[in-house]
């Protein structure tokens, strides 16, 4: 199936893809019934829930695309639909899959107006863009999913880095207020390929934290390394991530392995963007992960500077060009955080 998207022709396997691009403002709503019982529904663009025909162990979210410039999740799941719509991949386990931001993607851009993955967990009634809107459906969404059943719940958000990272592949861990980690979830990312995982220390507006917090899931955002155009990924370097989805879907996922290799890091720092006199004292060519000393001066802004406090700490997500008042960096060091059981 061939899809012309602004003039380049990519080869795109499922209808839910295409009609998610061709009608990224909006869709019909649609459903089929496969051969096997799993009942497949078009609930909006972007938007697909399958069903078991079975009794299912978990409700699965399987989001991708949020930031419409990181494509190979968004392959990810056109291959495990694709799958799925042909009998390859079957299913035991009740799976939502979303295409976060349409519009986006076809712009192959990171947003439209605003970054969707800070309007989540109500954040968006602050605004009126595009992806507010689209920030209010897709937890409309997951919340219906959610509450149709009272099976444990999973939401892993995928996506890919601006910049390259010394660690390619690492999970942000959503901050869980009087929850505990989960030894079972990180031992299981771990098989997908994770290499580390991010602890995160205070709330905020992102998907998975919308999920975590609101429905007690376990999510994840999860970063598995660089942006590149929708076509040009080498699909083989997700191979891990793609095969552990597919154990998800077909309910072969007993979450029995535990961590052994991945690294733990705590947010020592959300440095924010307060004026526009920001400023990083990071090279562009950085890599996310960049080790420091004690002692520098990572950011500085009117009437602050944020400078190292022990030797060890790195960045992740370093970006100037954000609204005032929004995360311009995270600042974070290795962690011997005990996690206790599931």
């Amino acid at each position: 199936m061939n899809f012309s998207i602004n003039g380049h022709t990519e080869v795109l396997k499922t209808a839910f893809l295409q009609t998610t691009l061709s009608r990224p403002d909006g869709a019909p709503a649609h459903h089929k019934t496969l051969d096997n019982g799993t009942r497949v529904e078009f609930l909006d663009t972007g938007i697909l829930k399958v069903t078991c025909s079975g009794n299912a162990s978990y409700r699965v979210v399987i989001s991708a695309g949020v930031h419409g410039n990181e494509t190979a999740p968004i392959e990810i799941v056109d291959t495990l639909v694709n799958e799925i719509m042909l009998g390859d991949l079957v299913v035991n386990n009740d799976v939502l899959f979303i295409i976060g931001n349409p519009p986006a993607v076809n712009a192959e851009a990171r947003f439209i107006e605003e970054n969707l993955n800070r309007l989540f967990a109500g954040k968006h009634l602050r605004s009126n863009t595009k992806e507010a809107v689209r920030a209010a459906k897709l937890e409309q969404a997951v919340g219906n999913f959610f509450e149709a059943g009272e099976q444990p719940r999973l939401h892993y958000d995928l996506h890919t880095a601006i910049r390259e990272s010394q660690i390619e592949k690492f999970a942000v861990y959503p901050y869980l207020h009087s929850r505990d980690w989960s030894r079972s979830q990180l031992g299981f990312l771990e098989q997908c390929g994770i290499e580390a995982t991010l602890l995160s220390s205070q709330p905020s507006g992102t998907f998975s934290y919308f999920s975590s917090h609101k429905y007690h899931a376990d999510a994840f955002t999860i970063e598995l390394g660089k942006v590149r155009k929708l076509g040009a990924n080498d699909m083989r370097n997700f191979t891990a991530m793609t095969q552990g989805m597919r154990r998800l879907i077909t309910g072969n996922e007993l979450f029995q392995q535990r961590p052994s290799n991945i690294t733990l890091f705590s947010v020592v720092e959300e440095v924010v963007k307060l004026t526009e006199a920001f400023k990083l004292n990071i090279k562009d060519k950085a890599k996310n992960f960049t080790e420091f000393k004690a002692g520098v001066v990572l950011a500085t802004d009117e009437g602050y500077e944020y400078r190292t406090k022990q030797d060890g700490e790195r960045f992740v997500f370093p970006i100037s060009n954000v609204p005032c008042g929004q995360r311009a960096m995270l600042v974070i060091a290795p962690t011997e955080l005990s996690l206790k059981e599931p």
